[in-house]
């Protein structure tokens, strides 16, 4: 809060890949978590009555980034990293902590329409080729849930993974690729794609996976003001207001992962 104070200016980790919660649109930042920094920004203002800029510094997965989401809040490059953070008992790298949970989703496979049926989550997949991103809590699952499957994640290390992996499974490159239900439909939404091109399965998701802001761990003044907004915030109104005209989309991603996760 000090630095803020002094320079008011509040310098956020946002991914470019990771619609809706962040994302470049015509070399624009949208998305969720844009949204929520700037209530952020302008709630830290009036709590230093001072004015607060809100900075977007992008942030990766590539855990050998000098731009790695928890290394850049790690060395304070900046004050937090807003994404879907996938909050662990135990952060992947010291000197950092997560916020309360802000968000709750799950995996999901994307896949072709005409696969549905033939590729079924609930038997072994063996011989079946599923993309994931490396480094990602869904590689591990994945990996351990389905030790027969062929696992493709070397051509989606960039941070264009996600997206070029959808493409993939339109141009039937593989079978399907998992990751959290609201980014995929986010990304095939983003590509143009209709539910003739795609569709997501299973019903209720693989995992539940609750979100969390990345924050240092020692500054325990700073945890209680951010976990203070996102309680006192509702983020499913900005959700709403961050998905625009596509927030029917996701109704059924969202119920989904409520029905699973919420209890």
């Amino acid at each position: 809060m000090s630095e803020i104070k002094r320079t008011g200016v509040l310098k956020v980790g946002i991914r470019r890949d990771a619609p809706p919660f962040g994302f470049l649109d015509q070399d624009k930042w949208q998305g969720y978590c844009v949204t929520k920094m700037y209530y952020l920004a302008n709630h830290l203002g009036e709590v230093l009555n001072r004015p607060v800029r809100f900075e977007k510094i992008p942030s990766v997965l590539d855990e050998d980034s000098p731009n790695n989401r928890y290394g850049m809040v790690a060395n304070g490059k900046v004050h937090l990293d807003c994404g879907p953070n996938t909050i662990k008992s135990a952060p992947p790298l010291s000197g950092v902590t997560y916020s309360t949970a802000f968000y709750f989703s799950g995996t999901h496979f994307i896949i072709r329409p005409e696969m549905k049926g033939i590729f079924k989550p609930d038997s072994s997949l063996a011989g079946e080729t599923i993309g994931v991103l490396p480094g990602s809590n869904t590689h591990t699952l994945i990996s351990s849930t389905y030790p027969l499957a062929e696992i493709v994640d070397t051509p989606y290390r960039s941070s264009k993974g996600r997206e070029l992996a959808v493409r993939d499974v339109v141009e039937r490159d593989i079978d399907a690729f998992a990751s959290d239900g609201m980014l995929l439909m986010a990304e095939a939404l983003r590509q143009g794609l209709t539910f003739q091109d795609f569709t997501l399965i299973p019903d209720r998701p693989l995992s539940c996976d609750f979100y969390g802001i990345i924050l240092p761990d020692q500054d325990t003044e700073w945890k209680t003001i951010i976990d203070k907004f996102i309680t006192n915030l509702r983020w499913e109104i900005i959700l709403e207001k961050s998905l625009g005209v596509n927030s029917i989309y996701y109704q059924g991603i969202r119920q989904a992962a409520y029905d699973k996760c919420a209890n």
